[in-house]
């Protein structure tokens, strides 16, 4: 219970009471004892007055103490820390660099000793352009050119630690830290039972009891992990394998794009505000930013000064894809390659990064959703580079340059509308149609499909392999199928709906129910044959698994229209309110299309802007206050939309260290008896020989 403040002056005054009698019987009894001494009896006094000062003291500081463990323990005695606890902290993270990083430009550019000679900065738009760089979006309402080296290096600052690569560091490390030891915080459900790893002891001590290992085998095995170990170093690695690969993709940029710039690169292609920049400060730049999906530039024109180098472009679309699309495939493979590198000890430290994937880190996803993703991101960049070939190949626009900077350009363009908002042509020229291909591609995100889960499909397999083992040992491979084909036409909603989603998902529900009444069938047929790796149960399965993953992508699909539709289009209805007396016919360069491509770009964290006439920014600096506030909410949710439900992803762990462990010992064990075979073979026989020949 709480202890309040008149309990608390209770225990006080009743302390100093006790030790004020205390000090009261020692007294008497000097005095007893000292009677004629009187200078030493005052001096006795003052020495019981100080110690009983100080006992006074001591128990009033004990007492202080006391009652501040009681209070914590009273308000955190329930609490259990949760990985979606770090989406929040994320958020709050994010929030408060926003508003801190808007108020430091703000000051360089108006209070320092170089106030800058060539625009007014307000707070909303420093604040506006540091939450631009800190959600990776890419929008402007300030020229970034412009700004003094001392904003661009903060700006650059805030890039660095809020990409997508470094983010996720602090909570690897918050697990790295909670999995050190086995007790304290539990993270996960990996090591949330004490017990744990007394079990994995005793089981191993069991098995070395019981089997027959020679002592060069126990050796080896020894030197395997323990289960608190192997947690530990795979989050270390974990750690280790993100840094590295941002700092090794990162240095090979800078390098790549720095040395091209000086000794490539015109001096007036570097010209700024009159001055010839730094080939390695604008090379720094332009990776960073590349790799971060900022898409600021050292240029007031963008890039379109590199519109016909064609090795620089495609040095910024690598860059670009590596630290977006293709991040999450290369690390994976990256673990794969070091698995294979790696003596066998240390080999289930990769398994269990490889087995968990996206339970650990929010960069890593299953084998087969990494396939996925991978197949439908280059699906989308080549159906935006063919309908900007088709509408917009022959533009007026476009007449200046030759076919090759053309489709240069658009894959520039394509590449960059994915994630980054760099700008080589001026988007806003593109036909209408080409236009709406690029707010679809701004506003999907093939990250979706990586969270789809095959558990359904795999309980759908081993329930229909299980049921024809039943049905063969019990025999009712007559009786039970027809029982079931009649339950199964029995569909429910199989009348025919007026909506087309319904009928979608009735349809992909009766090919599922029939994939798996021919899946059974065919189980049954060949359970005593063992050949459940036949041709037709091979097609059968991966119709089973298709027609899964369809309903999935489907489900997915209208979930996204559904959700996030609403609230943008509250966000779009009151930017038109707020800018209703400067739209067209007012203004006819402030567009309902420029509105919705606008949101929709600080949304996807692209950065892609239509732009202004004479405006060096995107459209979002001509748009009131209360419109850029708008964009910059916008902003902080599509940079954490997916990240609670990956957080909660991360509480739960598939493959445990201890199954783990056990696994890869069994399988040490039987490749050893395994290689020994043969030379048992080969004595028996020489035994066998040595008889008959006796």
């Amino acid at each position: 219970m709480p202890v309040s403040t008149r309990d608390f002056q209770y225990q006080r005054r009743a302390s100093r009471v006790a030790i004020e009698t205390l000090a009261a019987i020692t007294e008497n009894i000097t005095r007893l004892n000292d009677v004629s001494f009187d200078d030493e009896d005052n001096s006795h006094r003052s020495s019981v007055s100080s110690v009983t000062n100080n006992m006074t003291i001591n128990l009033e500081t004990q007492t202080k103490h006391t009652n501040i463990s009681r209070l914590k323990n009273l308000l955190f005695k329930n609490y259990r820390w949760k990985m979606s606890h770090y989406f929040y902290i994320h958020l709050m993270f994010f929030i408060f660099n926003g508003l801190f990083g808007g108020l430091i430009i703000f000051l360089i550019e108006n209070y320092s000793s170089f106030p800058n000679p060539y625009m007014v900065v307000t707070y909303i738009d420093a604040w506006f352009m540091c939450v631009s760089t800190i959600c990776s979006c890419g929008l402007s309402t300030l020229d970034f050119a412009q700004l003094s080296r001392a904003s661009q290096s903060a700006m650059m600052i805030f890039a660095f630690l809020s990409g997508f690569a470094i983010s996720t560091l602090p909570a690897l490390i918050i697990k790295t830290r909670t999995h050190k030891t086995t007790h304290g915080i539990n993270v996960d459900n990996d090591n949330e039972n004490d017990d744990d790893q007394e079990n994995y002891e005793l089981e191993l001590s069991k098995r070395h009891s019981n089997e027959n290992l020679s002592s060069h085998i126990r050796d080896e095995l020894a030197r395997l992990p323990k289960p608190e170990e192997l947690r530990y170093r795979a989050y270390i690695m974990c750690i280790v394998l993100i840094l590295g690969l941002f700092l090794t993709i990162n240095i090979i940029g800078l390098l790549i794009i720095g040395i091209w710039l000086q000794t490539h690169a015109n001096q007036e292609y570097l010209m700024q505000n009159n001055t010839t920049l730094n080939p390695w400060y604008v090379a720094s730049m332009l990776t960073l930013f590349s790799f971060n999906q900022n898409g600021l530039a050292p240029f007031s024109t963008g890039l379109t000064r590199f519109v016909d180098d064609i090795f620089l472009n495609i040095i910024i679309i690598l860059l670009v894809i590596s630290g977006s699309s293709f991040f999450p495939i290369i690390l994976r493979n990256v673990v794969f390659l070091l698995r294979r590198l790696v003596p066998w000890r240390h080999k289930v430290i990769f398994d269990y990064i490889l087995l968990n994937n996206h339970h650990l880190s929010t960069l890593l996803y299953p084998t087969l959703q990494t396939r996925i993703y991978f197949v439908v991101t280059l699906v989308l960049y080549l159906m935006s580079i063919t309908i900007s070939l088709i509408l917009d190949l022959q533009s007026k626009n476009l007449q200046q340059y030759t076919p090759n900077i053309r489709i240069m350009i658009f894959l520039f363009q394509t590449i960059n509308l994915r994630f980054c908002g760099f700008q080589t042509f001026d988007i806003s020229l593109f036909s209408t149609a080409t236009l709406l291909v690029y707010l679809l591609l701004m506003a999907t995100k093939p990250q979706m499909l990586c969270a789809l889960d095959e558990s359904p499909f795999e309980i759908y397999w081993l329930t229909l392999e299980a049921q024809a083992q039943v049905n063969d040992e019990t025999n009712l491979s007559k009786s039970l199928p027809q029982k079931l084909q009649r339950a199964m036409s029995m569909v429910p909603g199989a009348h025919t709906d007026a909506l087309v989603f319904n009928q979608i998902h009735h349809f992909l529900r009766r090919q599922s129910l029939i994939t798996k009444k021919l899946a059974k069938k065919e189980l049954f047929r060949n359970v005593d044959n063992n050949s459940k790796h036949s041709k037709r149960i091979k097609s059968l399965r991966l119709r089973l698994f298709l027609i899964h993953f369809i309903r999935a992508l489907f489900k997915h699909t209208f979930d996204f229209f559904l959700l996030t539709r609403t609230w943008l289009f509250v966000f779009i209805f009151l930017i038109c309110a707020f800018e209703y007396h400067r739209m067209a016919p007012t203004d006819p360069h402030i567009t309902l299309l420029k509105i919705i491509f606008e949101i929709i770009s600080a949304f996807g964290g692209v950065g892609m802007s239509l732009g202004y006439p004479n405006k060096a920014t995107s459209f979002a600096s001509v748009l009131s206050t209360g419109s850029k506030v708008l964009l910059i909410v916008t902003m902080l949710m599509g940079r954490h939309r997916g990240l609670l439900a990956s957080m909660k992803d991360q509480e739960v762990i598939k493959y445990n260290a201890i199954k783990l462990l056990i696994r890869r010992r069994e399988e040490y064990i039987f490749e050893c008896q395994k290689s020994r075979m043969p030379d048992k073979i080969d004595s028996q026989m020489d035994n066998s020989s040595m008889v008959t020949h006796l």
